[in-house]
């Protein structure tokens, strides 16, 4: 089973100030008064109240300062966005891969979580919990039934144990299929050499990186 753990802000209504401050004006002249004190403890209560409510009349009253949220966001029917999301992907209680992202947008009736801003997919090796590739995209689809993600808008594969690095416009993670793949123009920098392609398929241990249509441009310049 898949399991998702999220961490982040989440977008929720304001509290309703005017019966918060009531409520606790009544718990303040509720308190028990103690005997040769009363008279001067009812006049600083009676004072506190009014106080206390007076000043959440004002700050009510006040006009907040308004958040700026990307129109696009304001013009999606979504049931409610997350800021800053970290989402721990795990299957049969093991973690295989982080998915951050600056901004989440989530909707009750798909599976689809929208992703944008800075998003990162960290892949892990089961066994080791060791990191064994990140990709980097500007945006991207992450499929909460499945843990497949889709990065799209400069996509960057990063394999950790040779360094290889993968370009493509988008890069498609399926963990059920152990597969990485696109199908868009790819680049990859392999050591010294450039290999350019139509696309690349591979599987998740990363020792099948299989490029389409491909040839070698010329040796990298890093």
């Amino acid at each position: 089973m898949n399991g998702n753990v999220w961490f982040g802000s989440i977008v929720i209504p304001d509290p309703v100030c005017d019966t918060m401050m009531l409520s606790n004006s009544r718990i303040i002249s509720e308190k028990p008064l103690r005997e040769g004190r009363q008279s001067v403890l009812k006049s600083n209560i009676c004072c506190t109240v009014l106080f206390v409510t007076l000043l959440g009349l004002v700050s009510c009253g006040q006009s907040r300062p308004e958040s700026v949220i990307d129109q696009s966001l304001e013009d999606m029917d979504a049931d409610y966005i997350i800021f800053g999301l970290t989402d721990y992907l795990t299957r049969k209680g093991i973690r295989e891969a982080i998915v951050q992202a600056d901004t989440a947008v989530f909707f009750q009736d798909s599976t689809t979580v929208l992703l944008s801003g800075n998003v990162k997919l960290t892949a892990y090796h089961q066994d080791l919990g060791t990191e064994k590739a990140t990709v980097t995209s500007d945006r991207g689809r992450l499929d909460k039934l499945t843990n497949s993600v889709l990065a799209q808008g400069n996509a960057v594969l990063l394999i950790q144990t040779d360094g290889r690095r993968i370009e493509s416009a988008e890069l498609r993670y399926v963990p059920e299929h152990d597969a990485i793949s696109s199908d868009s123009a790819t680049i990859m920098y392999d050591g010294e050499s450039i290999i350019e392609g139509t696309g690349f398929d591979s599987n998740l241990n990363f020792d099948r990186v299989i490029v389409r249509d491909a040839r070698t441009r010329r040796e990298a310049i890093r």
